[in-house]
């Protein structure tokens, strides 16, 4: 993304520059700017195919050697010399090779700079071009430097931290289901024990296992299984408030728990999402259209989560629960004693 943003922009400014360079005629400068438009162009599409051992190299050398070669022909007061900046913060940026060949690189190209500034600084150039407009091509150059590197900066910004939220994503939600993992459930959990501590509320947990999973997944394949699963998932965020939470919490088991509610409105929303559950219909697979006599269902297991009590103790008794519904049959809802 850096890289195509600095091909656009690059290949927009080339078309300018060849311009420029034909109206005061400088022909190899104008000729020369078609052949950078047409290099960004390549590297534009060698990046678009993932191809950034081969982008990257030709994006660097179409640079050094414009520079130099502008500085040459038009002179040290242009400008071009500029652009060899942009190329320090882009390789330090660039995946394809380790801190020390960055680091390397780009203190070579730092020296580079340093010692055309030196030894370059009063060239006047083979086509030098009247003063005025040598003087706008400078302040155009040094405004392009600077929106060039702003731009590397930002996307660089921006990359970073799409690529930290999705790896908090990653670290905080089931990859299947879109759900909450386990981790983040206890973390959820465990904040709002701590705010129940000023303000003791009753909360609920649901604790509910589909029924027959493993025969499903034996019967009709691992890709209905999955179906079902996503499909439960769906009923159970649909079917609660913005403020619960919603989990699964491993295999076909699902934790859902209900704050500011107590256990009987509590085996209500159990109810309403067990019967949202058995309306599914489980599509056959490879036949669109079709569906399997089979259904879905869901056993739930209900308890107390009372203030300063450990998720462990409150979740043990819903699997108790849990567990004697389905001694009891399965598809049904229960709550803990006591």
């Amino acid at each position: 993304m850096l890289m195509s943003a600095g091909c656009v922009l690059a290949a927009v400014t080339h078309v300018a520059f060849g311009y420029l360079f034909w109206r005061h005629g400088a022909m190899a400068m104008a000729w020369g700017n078609v052949g950078s438009v047409l290099t960004y162009l390549v590297a534009s599409w060698l990046l678009r195919r993932q191809r950034l051992g081969a982008a990257v190299p030709l994006i660097m050398a179409e640079v050094i050697v414009h520079a130099l070669a502008a500085v040459l022909v038009v002179g040290w007061d242009s400008g071009f010399h500029l652009y060899l900046m942009v190329l320090i913060p882009i390789f330090l940026a660039n995946p394809l090779s380790g801190w020390p060949v960055r680091l390397t690189v780009s203190t070579a190209l730092s020296v580079v700079y340093v010692t055309l500034d030196l030894h370059g600084h009063h060239h006047v150039g083979l086509h030098p071009l009247p003063a005025e407009v040598l003087s706008n091509l400078h302040a155009f150059n040094l405004a392009t430097t600077i929106l060039l590197m702003s731009t590397v900066t930002v996307l660089y910004v921006r990359l970073v931290s799409q690529a930290e939220q999705r790896l908090n994503e990653l670290a905080t939600t089931d990859s299947l289901t879109g759900l909450m993992n386990r981790r983040s459930m206890q973390a959820a959990v465990a904040r709002l024990q701590t705010l129940r501590q000023r303000k003791p509320q009753p909360t609920t947990l649901i604790l509910l296992d589909l029924d027959h999973f493993k025969q499903l997944n034996d019967q009709h394949g691992h890709a209905l299984g999955d179906w079902a699963l996503q499909a439960a998932a769906d009923v159970l965020s649909i079917g609660v408030r913005d403020i619960d939470l919603v989990a699964r919490w491993g295999g076909e088991e699902f934790l859902i728990a209900l704050p500011d509610t107590t256990l009987d409105a509590a085996a209500i929303v159990a109810e309403r999402l067990r019967q949202n559950i058995e309306a599914l219909h489980l599509p056959k697979q490879g036949e669109p259209g079709q569906e399997l006599d089979t259904r879905l269902s869901a056993t739930f297991g209900l308890a107390a989560l009372a203030p300063g009590q450990p998720l462990e103790a409150a979740i043990h008794a819903a699997d108790v629960a849990l567990y004697q519904g389905k001694q009891q049959g399965r598809n049904r809802v229960v709550l803990a004693a006591g």
